[in-house]
């Protein structure tokens, strides 16, 4: 029998509309929610403590194996001898949760639901459902302007198994009043159904999701390493909260890993999308799976 996986998956990734008109796209209508906690200030201060020590073990746990020191052997070895090399010791992860490890201007994000991880691109902000990160956005100056304001209390109620990772683009003059550019990480059980079958499904069934969407590119392909993967993108009219119109660009890549689908959305307008098209590029790139 023919095992369907979650075709509703794709429909939530589409975007946070921050500053959009809401109800022409089906966001958070048939997001899984879970239930909104209120963060006063006693609560953030402890997830910060509890989140800074948790990053420094985490770290520690993602940095490579170093051989223990050996003791001097005073003989010289002869041209025939080896000398003995370490061999490195497999880094035990978790086997559920995520960590964000700090590189740089950049993170990288661990998923270990699923054994993968991913860098995020410099300069943008990455915030995982739930978590520390998510406390601390609302003290950033970015969060006093209405579309990341709006983007935080979007994310407040959604179900962090579902809603992995969400990336806004806050660097300043790309956003402002405008639309608020983002890349979002979802994932959800394939529930047997192959990378081919997710696709055509996600292929036909994106259109009749949101009005007027059309699919402009869409292919299954496979990476230098070997990793097959889809891809979609798709425009459509849509409209900000003041009114004003505007052309949403949308570019999702669906990644199959141990029976999990995986889809990374860009979403942006169709004149912004080349200035950060390489960003979302980069970061599907670096899509690893654990080993």
């Amino acid at each position: 029998m023919h095992k369907k996986w979650i075709p509703a998956l794709l429909l939530l990734t589409t975007i946070l509309l921050t500053g959009c008109a809401m109800p022409a796209i089906p966001f958070l209508d048939n997001a899984p929610e879970a239930a909104p906690t209120a963060i006063d200030a006693d609560t953030l201060a402890t997830l910060v403590a509890e989140a800074a020590a948790q990053k420094v073990a985490q770290t520690l746990e993602a940095m490579p194996p170093t051989a223990a020191p050996t003791a001097t052997v005073t003989n010289t070895p002869t041209p025939t001898e080896v000398p003995p090399t370490a061999t490195p010791t497999a880094i035990d992860y978790p086997d559920e949760g995520s960590a964000l490890i700090a590189k740089g201007n950049a993170y990288v994000y661990y998923d270990y639901n699923t054994a993968y991880k991913v860098v995020i691109p410099e300069f943008w902000l990455p915030i995982r459902p739930g978590e520390v990160e998510y406390a601390e956005a609302w003290g950033l100056p970015a969060a006093a302007f209405p579309t990341v304001n709006s983007a935080l209390q979007s994310m407040q109620s959604l179900d962090p198994n579902t809603y992995r990772l969400f990336v806004l683009d806050i660097q300043e003059g790309h956003f402002e009043e405008d639309f608020l550019s983002n890349i979002n990480i979802v994932s959800a059980p394939a529930n047997g159904a192959s990378l081919e079958e997710i696709f055509a499904q996600s292929v036909l069934e994106l259109p009749d999701a949101i009005p007027g969407l059309v699919v402009t590119d869409s292919n299954l392909e496979e990476r230098e390493d070997g990793q097959p993967y889809g891809f979609i993108t798709a425009e459509w009219d849509s409209q900000l909260g003041s009114g004003n119109p505007l052309r949403v660009y949308q570019h999702q890549v669906i990644y199959l890993l141990n029976d999990t689908t995986i889809v990374l959305t860009l979403s942006s307008t169709t004149d912004f999308k080349d200035e950060i098209s390489a960003d979302f590029e980069a970061m599907v790139a670096s899509f690893d799976p654990l080993p």
